[in-house]
């Protein structure tokens, strides 16, 4: 007999079950893994002792996991017949796990203050890989040759059996400080502990510091109330702040500490970081080696928190920290969460390289990211890491400055891209859906089982033209505008200096007067909104498509009733919500279609997705699983062309 012991896991990443893995070879554990595509299955002899103290112990080697759910076990007379996931051996790029992060702090590790500890479950793989397959010779690590205790390593550590990047103090990546007048190198576990004990040191004297990762460059500075802090990210260095400033649901404060360490819009609560953030701030808990080891300090220099911006070399700064060796940085991902459900709203980072359990003969290539068929499965990474691509057909993303030069090549829309990704990862690429992709315009689709139809586009805008548009809409816009441009000289001055491709939600928030002049601006201000509900903004004509110039002319009548901005914030998307829905169902009444796609980053905002859910709840609403809900989605979709 069987004791089987399942734990939910929502995410095809192997990180987990490698871990697992591992740790079962260090027990000489007698048992077999296996990861399917909702859980890791563990399959034990019945009556071995060893599984108890082994599950037990399994909670403080496991880290948190925004894909961890709950475990559940069970008694089989025959080994259960599992359909296994395909895993092939790609780099990651995650937080690090509990041991190499206990190892990283431990006085008399060979990696104390490493910052580039990690093992095959955890770390900061993924920006030093150049190719495929993963191997060191594939990666900018390939000159760096490991020790004796390393290659020891190497061979009998479980976590760092055949490890292509295992490196340690004694023979890897040095670490070197300039401040404008000399240099400081790290080479040793002092001189480690000491360049990130002196940039603390120089943050917490209000010094800013430049410091390359393996995320990128990141200038790390303490916020002040008079800074433009609207496109900085808050690195929280302490748990216990996150509960200090900010207002968080359980499923908010786990998601920021577990591995994935994903940047999620939190609603501030202090006075002092009102202050700093007004009603809502981007949140991150620090993530890779060189961040947690700066985080240490400041920590250790009561220093709570900090702001960093994503930046290049060329970024001016007090101290630079640097390293020689070249990394190509994945896009951080940023996390929604509303109760039980949450997606990816967009980036690179945990989410790729992925793997998709199928292979069909064509590359897919859309915002840099390519799909290509490795053996019998679909791999998904940036672009320049695959070196050739053997195929019949290639569909490109239009606008991807992109020409393969093959003879077979077609272009798809990013719509179109968006929702045959989540129609592929629920499997019903065969069953009829209504589409939501809503980025800077609302577009409402159909899949009759075979394509992807624009059934309702969105009507063109012009923003240097509004005015005139918003005059000629009905008798009296004209006067509606008159009076606007008197209330509000200077908002007008600067609308009519605008050129180029301006999206409506820029316009919007410049009209509002927000800081932040951006759909982000408009989404943090409907966030801070505390009442119960909001007021009707214009949203259709009468052939059912979203009118831009109405929509806007709506915002200039509130506006001249001094409705505050916060309130038309909420009720800009609580009006959107309440159209979706009424379009949807008369679009479901006439096609009986079976499933509703959301795609798109309009559609992760709170007061939009509550609205949906209170419209459309009792339907079959899918939103993605693997894929961010934003534009990174379409080179998934692009492979069901």
């Amino acid at each position: 007999m069987y004791f089987i012991f399942e734990i939910a896991f929502s995410s095809p990443q192997p990180y987990m079950v490698r871990l697992i893995k591992a740790y079962a070879q260090s027990q000489e554990m007698d048992m077999e893994i296996v990861q399917t595509d909702d859980a890791i299955v563990m399959i034990f002899q019945k009556d071995d002792a060893k599984v108890e103290p082994f599950l037990l112990s399994l909670d403080e080697r496991l880290p948190a996991s925004i894909f961890l759910g709950k475990s559940k076990h069970y008694f089989a007379e025959e080994k259960p017949q599992l359909q296994t996931i395909k895993e092939i051996h790609t780099p990651l790029n995650i937080s690090l796990c509990p041991t190499c992060q206990k190892e990283m702090f431990d006085v008399s590790s060979s990696r104390y203050y490493y910052p580039f500890t990690s093992c095959n479950a955890c770390g900061s793989q993924h920006p030093f890989v150049t190719a495929y397959p993963f191997t060191r010779a594939n990666s900018s690590m390939k000159f760096l040759v490991p020790c004796q205790g390393c290659q020891e390593e190497m061979k009998s550590n479980p976590l760092r059996k055949e490890y292509p990047l295992i490196s340690c103090i004694e023979c890897g990546i040095t670490v070197k400080m300039n401040d404008g007048k000399s240099e400081r190198y790290a080479n040793d576990k002092g001189s480690y502990r000491k360049l990130f004990e002196v940039s603390a040191a120089a943050v917490a004297k209000g010094k800013s510091v430049l410091m390359k990762t393996p995320n990128g460059y990141r200038k790390f500075f303490k916020p002040e109330p008079q800074m433009p802090l609207a496109e900085t990210i808050l690195l929280v260095n302490d748990a216990k702040a996150l509960n200090t400033h900010m207002m968080m649901v359980t499923q908010e404060f786990n998601a920021l500490l577990s591995i994935e360490r994903p940047i999620v819009r939190i609603s501030t609560k202090s006075d002092e970081m009102k202050a700093l953030y007004g009603s809502t701030a981007l949140v991150k808990y620090p993530d890779d080696g060189m961040t947690m080891l700066l985080a240490r300090e400041l920590l250790l220099a009561d220093i709570p928190y900090v702001a960093y911006v994503e930046c290049d070399a060329n970024e001016n700064a007090d101290f630079l920290v640097d390293f020689d060796l070249p990394v190509e940085p994945q896009k951080d991902s940023k996390l929604f969460i509303n109760q039980d459900m949450k997606f990816y709203i967009s980036g690179e980072r945990v989410i790729f390289p992925a793997v998709v359990q199928h292979a069909k003969d064509v590359v897919s290539v859309a915002h840099g990211l390519a799909a290509v068929r490795m053996d019998d499965v679909m791999l998904i990474d940036n672009m320049e890491r695959f070196e050739s691509m053997q195929t019949s057909r290639v569909n490109v993303l239009e606008g991807e400055e992109f020409q393969s030069g093959h003879s077979n090549e077609r272009h798809f829309e990013q719509w179109k891209g968006s929702m045959l990704s989540i129609l592929g990862e629920y499997g019903v690429l065969q069953e009829k859906a209504i589409g939501i992709h809503f980025d800077s315009a609302l577009y409402f689709l159909y899949y009759n089982g075979k394509e992807v139809i624009n059934v309702v586009p969105p009507n063109p805008f012009e923003a240097d033209a509004m005015f005139t548009h918003i005059a000629a809409l009905r008798e009296g816009s004209d006067r509606l505008v008159e009076n606007y441009k008197k209330a509000y000289p200077q908002i007008c001055e600067r609308l009519e200096g605008l050129s180029g491709d301006v999206d409506l939600f820029t316009v919007t928030a410049i009209m509002l007067g927000l800081k932040d002049e951006s759909f982000e601006g408009i989404s943090a201000e409907a966030l801070s909104f505390l009442g119960k509900g909001g007021i009707q903004i214009d949203t259709r004509v009468n052939d059912n498509r979203f009118d831009n110039y109405a929509f806007l002319a709506s915002i200039m009548s509130y506006q001249l009733g001094t409705v505050e901005s916060t309130l038309m914030c909420y009720s800009i998307y609580e009006s959107f919500g309440d159209y979706i829905s009424e379009i949807v169902s008369q679009l479901i009444e006439k096609t009986e279609a079976k499933h509703i796609t959301l795609t798109g980053e309009t559609l992760a905002n709170q007061a939009l997705y509550a609205r949906i859910q209170r419209h459309m709840g009792r339907r079959n609403l899918l939103f993605p699983k693997q894929f961010p809900i934003g534009k990174e989605c379409a080179v998934h979709g692009g492979i069901y062309l």
